[in-house]
């Protein structure tokens, strides 16, 4: 879908943060108490977590996971892998409470799931149950019933007997039922138990603890080993950013609440080291809510608003922080400072949106003296020229970034847009956009408020807030996670065609309250632009062209029938496969306007077709039944105007492509650049693609404009630029002459006999 371009670092930091949610799913509620009592006396199974853990969910009882991890309600439930011998014992645990009165006594063991990371970018869970009130009897009974007997000695170790149970390893320790799928953690369990240190000699847990207020469940994170887990579960081009991610707060206490189409977490950022945590910058105070949802398209990706009452005495804060990070320039910093000053700017927000196939971002900073502004901005960016709705180029690109940090840009600001309250820094394109005023017609607080998840995101009276509209392109958000997790979240996501994620800080001294809030549904019809933007210009900031661009239904073949199909792009660019009276079998999840043709291929040379179609500068291939077929979806170097054309050749076929360039490129079955090859580029706009002609063994290119007629060797080197400065009539046929001959007209009508193979040209007799 889109390239998988530098992604806002938050967004990682989010996965990280709530990556437990995904492992251990429950509902929470129930009276509050001090933590302090609570881990003291209620959750002994503490005393068995070791004190590496990355975060530790804490349960009154068992039932509370079971329910959740079998239910299969929440969000992320797919995500749960069913078949590993962790899950059958949680969910055995459940059973058990529920179904067999002899086992009711569970209802009175606390429980507790923590995570750990264990070496080679793996993470791995605990699960930890107190037995102290079981005698041992009927501990040996419930291991039985646990494994179903099915379980066999793994190892004696350190006074424990440790069983593999399909997978999970098993053992009952000193009154407490340790399990996880990782050998390692079980042991290290162990170890603790005997030595008698656990998490609980952490002295930040501890105090954190005592101060916090909580529910029957709680979840604890340990964002100093947060990077470890940020380590193992996000793909390795973001492994460079753990080490911030570690450092964004010293702890984090949340509880949370779960339905079939939402997660919301509630909790406090503590942040121990002051300025040495991230979370610490952001301290401020707000003044009223981020406008910058109210101007930035529906379809926007990603933003995020900085939005507090002084932004120019607040963003000092960040400042601290970067010193203390050895990331500060004070001299770039000062001028940065300077020009923010005299700007008089409320509100700094960043946004990534899709265009043109990829992820463009734009800077918007609203200030809050118009008039006063302009003075400015005419001295410091525009020589006296800047007007309002005026495109410029920015001649002080990177002053955000001096401010805020390069993780959270990725935006080089080369040009700026002065419109009302807004300032805009971003590429010109994408200004332009702006300019034309259609992303403020259907902007991204209009495609929340039309969607159930308007009832769950805040309006974004925050100081710090940040949205992601993931809606149809779930890709992007899989690509944070490496291989194994990313295709799951993946598949998990394409269930659902509405996705938003919104986390925000409304910061205290010393700590700062946040939520975050999940919101994943299935809708059956997503809001749409309103129509009169859709005829100015589509949807989605995909940019206009005179190609004519097939929009469907688009016949197919069914392979196993031989009955017609059809490919169907609907109004919400869901992608829908209709049967022969256009009824639909399945519709899956889709972002962009398709570009051009939908061609049925024999990939695997099996007699079974697939869909081949292009969107932005991404190639995709289906098979009937809507899943990607491997190694697809591809990425081009460039957008596709056009596309794709087939072009069978032998057992296999190639691929061509018309591109926003004009220029048409040449590809393999597997999307990959032909060589040798030579784009065919000309002056005039090219609409069709070029027709494959064979004279004397070789293959030909013909390619026909408005203007002229080309010829081009199968490598795309032009045969007619021999002609100089004639050419050939556009509608003129290509006979096949003697040898490498073809007979052609000229735009003078004269008619010749061009040799493709040495360029010779010979005048024919005019005919009687």
């Amino acid at each position: 879908m889109f390239p998988k371009k530098k992604v806002y670092i938050i967004s990682a930091i989010l996965v990280a943060s709530v990556a437990i949610t995904i492992i251990a799913i429950v509902k929470l509620g129930g009276n509050k108490e001090k933590a302090s009592h609570f881990v003291s006396t209620t959750c002994r199974t503490l005393h068995a977590v070791p004190v590496d853990a990355v975060g530790l969910w804490i349960f009154k009882s068992p039932s509370v996971l079971g329910d959740n991890l079998i239910s299969g309600k929440h969000p992320f439930s797919s995500l749960l892998d069913q078949q590993s011998g962790l899950f059958k014992i949680a969910n055995r645990l459940s059973y058990l409470l529920k179904s067999d009165s002899k086992f009711s006594f569970l209802g009175k063991s606390d429980l507790c799931t923590s995570l750990h990371y264990s070496g080679k970018n793996e993470v791995s869970v605990l699960i930890s149950l107190n037995l102290e009130h079981l005698d041992t009897p009927e501990e040996i009974a419930l291991l039985e019933k646990l494994t179903e007997g099915n379980k066999g000695t793994y190892r004696e170790f350190n006074g424990a007997t440790l069983y593999n149970s399909s997978g999970a390893i098993v053992t009952i320790h000193k009154d407490f039922l340790l399990a996880s799928s990782s050998p390692l953690l079980v042991e290290a369990s162990v170890r603790h138990l005997n030595s008698g240190v656990s998490i609980l000699d952490n002295t930040d847990f501890d105090k954190i603890a005592s101060e916090t207020e909580v529910e029957d469940n709680l979840l604890f994170v340990n964002h100093i080993q947060i990077g470890k887990l940020f380590s193992g579960l996000s793909a390795s081009k973001y492994l460079k950013h753990a080490d911030f991610v570690s450092k964004f707060s010293s702890w984090s206490v949340m509880n949370a609440s779960f339905d079939e189409n939402q997660i919301e977490f509630d909790g406090t950022f503590y942040n121990i080291k002051g300025a040495g945590n991230f979370a610490s910058s952001l301290e401020w105070k707000a003044d009223g809510e981020s406008e910058a949802k109210y101007i930035v398209p529906h379809n926007t990706f990603i933003l995020l608003s900085l939005s507090p009452g002084d932004l120019n005495k607040d963003i000092d804060k960040i400042r601290e922080y970067r010193e203390l990070s050895k990331k500060l320039n004070q001299q770039n910093w000062d001028k940065a400072k300077e020009w923010l000053s005299s700007s008089e700017a409320e509100e700094i927000s960043f946004a990534a949106i899709p265009y043109g196939g990829r992820l463009e971002w734009v800077t918007l900073i609203r200030h809050a003296k118009v008039n006063l502004f302009k003075k400015i901005n005419r001295s410091l960016f525009s020589n006296g020229t800047s007007l309002k709705d005026t495109i410029i180029r920015n001649e002080y690109s990177g002053l955000t970034s001096e401010l805020v940090g390069s993780l959270f840009l990725s935006n080089k600001e080369e040009f700026q847009l002065l419109s009302g309250e807004w300032t805009i820094l971003g590429s010109e394109d994408i200004l332009k956009e702006f300019s034309s005023g259609r992303s403020s017609k259907f902007s991204m607080a209009n495609f929340i408020d039309q969607t159930p998840a308007s009832a769950s995101v805040s309006p974004g009276e925050a100081p710090f807030s940040f949205t992601v509209n993931y809606t149809g392109i779930q890709d992007t958000i899989s690509a944070l996670f490496k291989k194994g997790i990313s295709e799951s979240v993946r598949d998990n996501l394409s269930k659902r065609n509405l996705g938003i994620i919104q986390f925000e800080i409304k910061p205290f001294e010393r700590r700062s309250d946040f939520k975050i809030v999940f919101y994943a549904r299935n809708l059956e019809k997503l809001p749409i632009p309103p129509v009169d933007e859709t005829e100015t210009g589509p949807a989605g900031w995909q940019t206009d062209s005179i190609v004519k661009v097939p929009e469907g239904p688009f016949e197919l073949r069914n392979f196993e029938t031989g009955e017609k199909e059809y490919l169907v792009q609907l109004k919400n660019y869901r992608l829908q496969l209709a049967d022969k009276d256009l009824k639909g079998i399945w519709a899956i999840p889709f972002q962009t306007p398709l570009r051009g043709y939908v061609e049925q291929v024999d990939f695997f040379n099996n007699g079974k077709l697939q869909m081949l179609f292009a969107s932005g500068n991404m190639i995709y291939l289906l098979d009937r039944t809507g899943r990607y077929v491997n190694p697809y979806p591809k990425k081009v170097s460039k957008l596709v105007e056009l596309g794709p054309k087939i072009y069978r050749s032998g057992d296999s076929f190639l691929i061509m492509l018309l591109h926003t360039d004009n220029t048409i490129g040449l590809y393999d079955r597997e999307c990959r650049p032909v060589q040798p090859w030579t784009d065919i580029d000309v002056e005039e706009t090219i609409k069709e693609f070029p027709e494959l002609i064979e004279v004397s063994g070789n293959r030909y290119w013909v390619l026909r404009t408005r203007l002229k007629t080309r010829i081009y060797t199968i490598n795309g080197m032009e045969v007619t630029s021999v002609l100089g400065n004639s050419s050939l009539l556009p509608t003129t046929p290509v006979k096949k002459s003697a040898g490498h001959e073809v007979e052609v007209r000229r735009a003078d009508g004269v008619e010749i006999r061009l040799n493709l193979e040495t360029g010779e040209i010979k005048k024919l007799k005019k005919r009687r």
